[in-house]
């Protein structure tokens, strides 16, 4: 499946996505007072996955196949990013969440070194060492789980959206999201099930019972599913059409959206650390994906 270059429809399809991942993560948060975070997981990929099957009936899929290990291999791991994303959601406030999730260019510059032996420029040192500075601030130097839940989002992250890239010219975006959405579904359900036997403060994030929906409950979690499986489509469709680095500085709006969003939900407003912490974050990511 081969997708013709498209700057113009990459950016807009990547802004779609942010409103739409911020809107996600609302309605994940209005959630977590009722709900731990693996359940909000597995409802967020369940109505999603059931969004993407009709799309796909209605216009059935085409692919060329051949990285199946990697299909699977960014299904797992963004679940688990998942996992811990509305973990921090839930213990903390939209804006705080979002900064630490798009750590992920800190991350995949670094992986790139290491696993692929790419070289680090100058300006990519620079802007690694002024994101990992934003991460100290916006912690204050506590790395309590909270703090490396936020920090093993962006890891994990990195890592799954490295993969996309990758499967770019063998299967269609629908396939893609397809996988992360049933492996988004079947993780929580084991893990909801395990909770029931089991219980850990390490994992935590992971480890959490399932609790009947109720009223306002259901219309959340439909809306959740919706706007994911929709953003999820337009993200991965914007890798597709446009430069990483390009849709990756673009992505940063959803930064915007989601302290928008949370500021009416009645988050406190961010301190100065914060939003120095927060600044040197996303300049770092925007100088990292320049790079690409």
């Amino acid at each position: 499946m081969q997708y013709a270059t498209d700057t113009k429809r990459g950016v807009l399809l990547m802004l779609a996505a942010s409103f739409l991942f911020a809107a996600t993560m609302v309605f994940a948060k209005l959630l977590s007072h009722s709900m731990g975070s693996v359940e909000v997981t597995f409802w967020r990929n369940a109505i999603g996955l059931i969004v993407l099957l009709l799309v796909v009936l209605r216009k059935p899929i085409q692919n060329r196949g051949g990285r199946p290990f990697t299909l699977m291999f960014r299904g797992i791991i963004g679940t688990i990013a998942l996992l811990t994303f509305f973990y921090t959601i839930g213990a903390t406030s939209l804006s705080n969440a979002i900064v630490y999730a798009k750590t992920e260019p800190i991350f995949t510059a670094i992986l790139a070194f290491f696993l692929l032996g790419e070289k680090l420029k100058a300006k990519s040192v620079l802007a690694i060492f002024i994101g990992f500075s934003g991460v100290a601030v916006l912690s204050g130097l506590d790395f309590d789980y909270l703090h490396v839940m936020g920090i093993l989002t962006g890891f994990l992250s990195a890592l799954a959206y490295t993969s996309v890239r990758s499967l770019k010219a063998h299967y269609d975006a629908r396939t893609v999201v397809l996988s992360f959405m049933f492996f988004g579904v079947l993780i929580p359900g084991i893990l909801m099930i395990a909770a029931q036997f089991y219980t850990s403060q390490y994992f935590a994030f992971a480890l959490s019972p399932f609790v009947m929906p109720n009223g306002y409950d259901w219309l959340w979690i439909i809306l959740m599913g919706l706007a994911a499986a929709y953003g999820q489509l337009f993200m991965t469709r914007a890798y597709f059409y446009a430069k990483a680095g390009l849709v990756s500085t673009v992505s940063y709006s959803v930064v915007l959206f989601a302290s928008l969003f949370g500021i009416l939900l009645g988050d406190v407003m961010p301190t100065a650390m914060i939003l120095a912490g927060a600044v040197f974050i996303v300049l770092s990511g925007i100088l990292l994906s320049r790079e690409k």
